[in-house]
């Protein structure tokens, strides 16, 4: 092995041991050396090392010396928190109107800042209405270290509809936002990281999120085991090309032909992917749609692998906190973290 080859491998072994010990303390929030050497196996040389790195740039710092069974006091080290930021941009619809939502989050996820802006239109949004409140936080917060972008496909502009399907044009167009604002960028789709955030706060398994708005396009995003399941291009799944929405593509608006619809729309996402717990983002459908699913289930087979249904007004949320998991995913593998 030739000098280049010795010293590339030696790096890239370097930069997984930090990343290691990064998540290790950022799960942890406060460890021992002694502790980080039993969470990644490295050794107390190794952990030393890094923990200088990891000081020196500010991603830790010591705090006081711990004390366990009367031993020798031990040097502790807790991970910060504030070091670099994540600013969560969010397209979302509530009685009727369409809105941008704005949160700044530290490390841990927490909640620095929230706001929510009503847009100029409902019917296609371009990145130009979000420029504005981007750099608002970024000239308020000088350590925003990652911005996430999160849409629903059918009510945004060309350029912003393809950056949703993760191709080249959404590359290009992630690149050019990060040029322009010298961080990080990337695109969701609101249901990916809708499904995400519904897997964080309850911990199924199997999580299928479906949005269904009378008047717009339905769609449905799967999260198996903590990972979003992506579709052709990186899009959710697309139900709305199911033959019961035929040339529309779009719940109705009469309240009870869009009830119908729904549940023969639960009832596919069923039979195709069998998740272990659905949850409906709705404002106007009705509350009884599991009952009415499990009405229609004609064997005792159907009823076993019936999932759990819950019917949710408030899709932001579950969006913000999938965000914040996907932020914060590619946050620890950046090496500009160190």
């Amino acid at each position: 092995m030739s000098n280049s080859s010795q010293s590339a491998l030696g790096l890239k072994m370097r930069e997984e041991n930090i990343r290691q010990v990064r998540e290790a303390l950022h799960r942890e929030q406060i460890a021992t050396v002694s502790h980080l050497k039993e969470l990644t196996g490295l050794s107390i040389v190794t952990l030393n090392k890094i923990l200088n790195v990891l000081l020196e740039s500010g991603e830790i710092y010591r705090g006081e010396p711990s004390v366990i069974n009367g031993g020798r006091p031990a040097a502790t080290f807790y991970f910060n928190a504030h070091f670099k930021l994540l600013l969560i941009v969010t397209c979302y619809q509530r009685g009727g109107n369409e809105y941008a939502g704005y949160s700044v989050h530290n490390l841990f996820g927490e909640s620095l800042e929230r706001r929510e802006e009503l847009l100029s239109t409902i019917d296609t949004i371009h990145t130009d209405e979000f420029i504005i409140g981007i750099e608002r936080y970024l000239d308020r917060y000088d350590n925003i270290a990652i911005i996430g972008l999160s849409m629903p496909s059918d009510s945004v502009g060309g350029r912003v509809g393809a950056a949703l399907r993760h191709d080249y044009g959404s590359k290009r167009l992630a690149k050019h936002l990060e040029t322009r604002f010298k961080i990080p960028v990337f695109f969701e789709t609101d249901i990916n990281a809708a499904a995400l955030g519904c897997y964080k706060r309850l911990n199924e398994e199997y999580v299928a999120g479906i949005v269904l708005v009378p008047g717009r396009a339905p769609a449905c995003g799967f999260c198996y085991a903590g990972a979003v399941l992506r579709g052709q291009g990186g899009m959710a799944g697309e139900v709305r090309y199911f033959p019961m929405y035929n040339d529309t593509a779009v719940l109705p608006e009469e309240q009870m032909k869009a009830d119908d619809l729904a549940v023969r729309t639960l009832r596919a996402v069923m039979c195709v992917m069998n998740p272990g717990y659905v949850v409906v983002y709705t404002e106007s459908l009705s509350p009884a749609l599991a009952d009415r699913v499990k009405k229609q289930l004609a064997t005792p087979a159907e009823l076993v692998l019936m999932p759990k249904i819950e019917i949710n007004p408030k899709i932001r949320e579950d969006i913000v906190s999938g965000m914040i998991s996907l932020c914060l995913e590619k946050s620890m593998m950046s090496k500009s973290n160190r």
